[in-house]
């Protein structure tokens, strides 16, 4: 049997959040369902879905808004378990979780086994709602490249859109992100580490 694998994006639903930077992993996911002629569809109210049946593929944005990211996931694995399962174990896939980072410097890419949320509040539901973070996850950098930001800005700026001198290198973020993912796919999680993970330097302060 086929071993399904699960890629989850997290972001907020809506128009209005689209292109935030908190939505990049909307973004990864939206460029790895076209590449793979995937279409995403409203499965449950609390998730769209897109699968690939022949790869043993789904793709899962999280419609519950980013601090309850965790409720989508979890009810998404408890749907797989067959109604007769009783007490009888079965194996239900892990997600690897691609989301934005305030602490890594736009274009950054940082792919781990497992860990902390380090702060990602999305990151952190799905490691409550599972009981532990040992899943993969893939961090995408979205600090700006010239100064740190002020924690007492974190809430606007993650949902504010990347700027224009940024798009560029949103872009290329994205795409790089969806590269490892389908490297991944393939090659496993070491091989994808050592050849995609990538830290953009922040600027030096003139």
């Amino acid at each position: 049997m086929q071993t399904t694998r699960l890629i989850v994006g997290l972001g907020n639903p809506g128009r209005g959040y689209a292109d935030h930077r908190h939505n990049v992993g909307f973004m990864v996911l939206d460029e790895l369902a076209h590449r793979r002629r995937m279409s995403f569809a409203v499965a449950d109210p609390a998730w769209a879905e897109a699968t690939d049946d022949r790869a043993g593929l789904v793709l899962l944005k999280p419609l519950t808004f980013m601090n309850l990211s965790g409720e989508a996931v979890a009810a998404w694995r408890e749907g797989r378990l067959p109604p007769d399962a009783g007490t009888a174990l079965v194996v239900l896939p892990l997600p690897l979780v691609v989301c934005d980072d305030l602490a890594l410097p736009l274009g950054s890419v940082r792919l781990r086994a497992g860990g902390s949320s380090g702060g990602q509040n999305g990151l952190a539901s799905i490691i409550d709602h599972l009981g532990d973070g040992d899943f993969p996850r893939l961090r995408l950098g979205i600090a700006p490249l010239e100064h740190e930001v002020d924690p007492a800005d974190w809430p606007d700026f993650v949902l504010s859109p990347f700027t224009a001198a940024e798009g560029d290198e949103a872009r290329d973020m994205v795409i790089h992100a969806a590269d490892a993912l389908e490297f991944w796919l393939a090659e496993g999680l070491d091989a994808t580490v050592s050849r995609f993970n990538r830290r953009v330097r922040r600027e030096d302060p003139q």
